[in-house]
């Protein structure tokens, strides 16, 4: 869908958050690669899991939009039925 972007993102500026902070403590190079490579799998986690969670939202309320549109469409064929061919509804 159009939220596959989202575990990308938010790996990558974990990323680059924790790139930042551990550069200016002065990490080892070593130790620095082992962390950010952690936070980085840690963080695409978490965005595969709140990507999960937002398109289990939208599947849970499509059902209800498809509903009201239904009834919309059946409000507005009583009011239409009522009407004779070439007449305009003024109240509206």
């Amino acid at each position: 869908m159009k939220r596959k972007l989202i575990p990308p993102f938010w790996m990558l500026l974990a990323g680059a958050v924790s790139s930042l902070i551990m550069y200016i403590l002065h990490y080892e190079t070593k130790n620095m690669l082992i962390i950010l490579l952690g936070v980085l799998v840690v963080f695409y986690m978490i965005g595969c899991l709140f990507k999960w969670m937002l398109d289990l939202f939208e599947k849970q309320n499509e059902p209800l939009m498809e509903e009201k549109e239904i009834v919309s469409e059946d409000e507005l064929a009583e009011a239409m039925a009522g009407m004779d061919e070439g007449q305009v509804d003024v109240d509206s």
